[in-house]
């Protein structure tokens, strides 16, 4: 398997649009659902599965999107995966009744039953592969099971149960040329009914099923034989069968690969079975058979092309005779069998225990061949918490580093796309969200998380409200947040304003403030709000009208020396006075005597007073007739905002992170408060001068403004700046 970062297909961009926006090929109803195909369209095969297996994959497969597949002369289907669809009901699959498919996958879809296959009578003579697996609730209508679908090769009925033996009699002789065939998991042990079979069957697969010892007999009588699966879950092994594997092997003469996880066959303490084999030396096969230490297995002609030996004593053989191996003792072992046991829920979260005890101990050589396939094994199964719990540890520390390093960011995105989906499927499961969070930090954030900011940020605020007493994943969650919301832009910013970041970290902020604690989440939370109010009008209501200046108020009166969380609320305030039809709300005696009152702040440097008159200077600039106060007095306010400029050092480098001088200039405007234009100028001297060496200077700054307002504003500087020539000269 080889990794790559080439880009996607035309075709498949064009695929995940159309998905993205129904109306493209779709007539859609009142509330968006589609009705049909556009009649003036018609999709080519290809692109035709994809719009359906995609649209599986994503969840929205349902009963409606299947209607546009009605007309097989529109849409053409052939391959078809509905696997775990838990949307479409018999009915819904009409919509397939009038194409000639090839493959079909029905697969572990809880609401469907066996009279949905009467919709396969197009598909007779061209159906080549099934698979009805996993289905638990699949009665069959009659006992009499027969399948007209002559060309069918392929079968997969694992875990149907219920399905009596001669009704697998009856199935068996009705398929004629089937060659492979997976009866996972079924309660027989008689293998009888497959005699019909025996001479075409070239693969089959007793995964989990118990079988007696004259089962074995029938198998070994299956001559065509190349892969043969008789592997089961750990906890289901029966002792005492190790002398049955050097029977079937040698009775199997076509046997090319061979799986037999779990079981006692591989067990290497038994010399039973061996009586027939030529005498072995250290494993090495006198009559020039292949070198190997596990018993059953010596008198091999050659290597098996494939050996399936999870939870086995031959997992750990020094000699085994396969190219590939699947076990859970080495790396390549572990590769092996997260690629083979992708479809099998319970095996595979054992083998990604194996792989998280594997990365305790070792430097994995193809980490990131790891990554795609643990990310893979997580969207193939979001609702199973064991797959979704050892996953995400296992990314954990996979993904490493990955802030500096790996650049294929399409394995990237897959990989936060699983994360995402698994804590999505399950956001009670605390172990789950903490390995996400902290997993999601290893990414580069928050350039690596934009393409999914929303499910992210919803993920994160599910947090908040279901582990309100884990005060560490609340930490790590509100970074994310923080981290998240400090680069979208305005409409990015307002929908995650209205999805509840607003409100969760006020919460968040009352909480604390009630038990009297100023912590991190607190300091974050507040330094949230900052970055999300930030020329965003619609989140800075949300703030007030969630009443975020009480707790402004209360903040500041609970913790009086906490100057990080000063110059987070502050810089809130900034935002909120930027906005002019929320300024009237500001003029309240105890919010401007309070941003009097900081204007002699040393808290944090400069930067609590430098905010706190941003504000004023905000609030003046509405003019006079808007000071509706008789306290504190507006004239004694405007002189103590000068005295506090006059005292800032020009040259003081400070926390900024300005998106727009636009507020800023605005200010230069304001004739008849100089107060206000002098904090205006003093600010954009500031940054001009202390900045005007960093490598960010030129795109930071000199682009904020259009050309046009520039020279506008440039004209109003250049007329008043006199007034400050004593400024820019200290």
């Amino acid at each position: 398997m080889r990794l790559t970062d080439d880009p996607e297909s035309l075709g498949d961009i064009c695929v995940q649009y159309c998905l993205a926006h129904l109306g493209t090929f779709c007539v859609l109803d009142a509330a968006g659902l589609p009705l049909a195909i556009k009649p003036d369209i018609c999709i080519p095969s290809q692109y035709s599965d994809k719009l359906l297996n995609w649209s599986n994959e994503r969840g929205d497969a349902d009963g409606p999107f299947l209607r546009v597949f009605l007309d097989p002369q529109q849409t053409r289907l052939r391959h078809v995966n509905l696997h775990g669809n838990e949307k479409i009901s018999n009915q819904a699959l009409s919509a397939l009744r009038s194409h000639q498919l090839v493959e079909l996958d029905l697969s572990c879809c809880p609401n469907i039953n066996a009279d949905c296959l009467q919709h396969l009578s197009q598909s007779k003579h061209t159906l080549l592969a099934l698979n009805i697996s996993g289905n638990m609730s699949f009665p069959w209508p009659h006992k009499d099971i027969r399948l007209d679908l002559p060309r069918l090769r392929v079968l997969n009925i694992g875990n149907l149960h219920g399905l009596p033996l001669n009704s697998l009699e009856n199935l068996a002789l009705s398929l004629s040329n089937l060659t492979s065939l997976d009866v996972s998991g079924l309660n027989v042990d008689d293998l009888s009914f497959l005699e019909p079979l025996k001479h075409n069957l070239s693969s089959l697969v007793l995964y989990n099923c118990s079988l007696k010892d004259q089962a074995y007999q029938m198998v070994m009588s299956m001559k065509a034989l190349r892969h043969l699966d008789m592997s089961v879950l750990p906890e289901r092994k029966t002792p005492g069968k190790s002398h049955l594997l050097s029977k079937l092997v040698h009775s199997l003469p076509a046997l090319t690969s061979l799986d037999i996880s779990g079981t006692s066959l591989g067990d290497m303490d038994s010399d039973s079975g061996s009586e027939d084999i030529s005498d072995t030396q250290s494993g090495v096969e006198a009559g020039g058979g292949v070198r190997t230490t596990i018993t059953g297995l010596q008198g091999l002609k050659q290597k098996l092309d494939f050996l399936g030996v999870v939870q086995t004593e031959a997992a750990g053989a020094e000699h085994i005779p396969a190219h590939r191996v699947a076990g859970h003792m080495t790396e390549q072992q572990v590769l092996t069998a997260l690629q083979v046991y992708l479809d099998r829920s319970q095996m595979l979260a054992k083998c990604l225990t194996a792989l998280f005890e594997l990365l305790q101990a070792v430097d994995l050589q193809e980490p990131l061949q790891f990554v795609h396939l643990v990310a893979k094994a997580m969207r193939r199964h979001p609702k199973d918490p064991n797959i979704q719990v050892a996953g995400s540890a296992a990314l954990y520390h996979l993904t490493k580093g990955w802030g500096k390093s790996c650049d294929y960011i399409k394995l990237r995105r897959i990989t936060i796309q699983a994360l995402t989906s698994g804590m999505e499927h399950h956001p009670t499961e605390l172990t789950m969200q903490r390995n996400g969070c902290l997993t999601l930090c290893n990414f580069r954030i928050p350039e690596d998380l934009e393409f999914e900011y929303q499910r992210v940020a919803e993920v994160l605020l599910r947090i908040f409200t279901n582990f309100r007493n884990e005060e560490f994943i609340q930490r790590i969650a509100v970074y994310l947040c923080n981290i998240i919301v400090c680069q979208l832009k305005g409409e990015q910013k307002e929908l995650v304003g209205r999805i509840g970041v607003v409100e969760t970290m006020l919460k968040l902020i009352h909480e604390r403030l009630n038990s009297k604690t100023c912590n991190e989440v607190m300091e974050i939370a507040w330094s949230t709000l900052w970055n999300i109010t930030d020329e965003t009008p619609l989140n800075c209501q949300m703030f007030m009208d969630g009443s975020g200046m009480d707790l402004f108020l209360s903040c500041l009166e609970t913790f009086p020396d906490k100057q990080e969380l000063h110059r987070n609320m502050l810089g809130l305030m900034g935002n909120v006075a930027e906005v002019k039809f929320l300024r009237p709300r500001l003029m309240q005696e105890r919010y401007v005597t309070v941003f009097n009152a900081l204007l002699e702040s040393e808290s944090d440097g400069i930067e609590v007073s430098y905010n706190s008159c941003g504000v004023l200077s905000h609030i003046m600039s509405d003019g006079v007739e808007s000071w509706t106060l008789s306290q504190p007095c507006r004239q004694q306010v405007l002189e103590r905002m000068v005295q506090a400029i006059e005292r800032w050092d020009i040259a003081t480098k400070r926390n900024i992170n300005y998106r727009s001088f636009e507020p800023i200039l605005k200010l230069l405007g304001d004739h008849d408060t100089p107060q206000v234009q002098h904090w205006a100028v003093w600010a954009l001297t500031n940054l001009t001068r202390v900045y005007r060496y960093d490598n960010l200077w030129p795109d930071r700054f000199c682009s904020f403004s259009a050309p046009s307002s520039t020279e506008r504003r440039g004209d109003i500087w250049g007329r008043h700046v006199t007034v400050y020539l004593g400024l820019t000269r200290r």
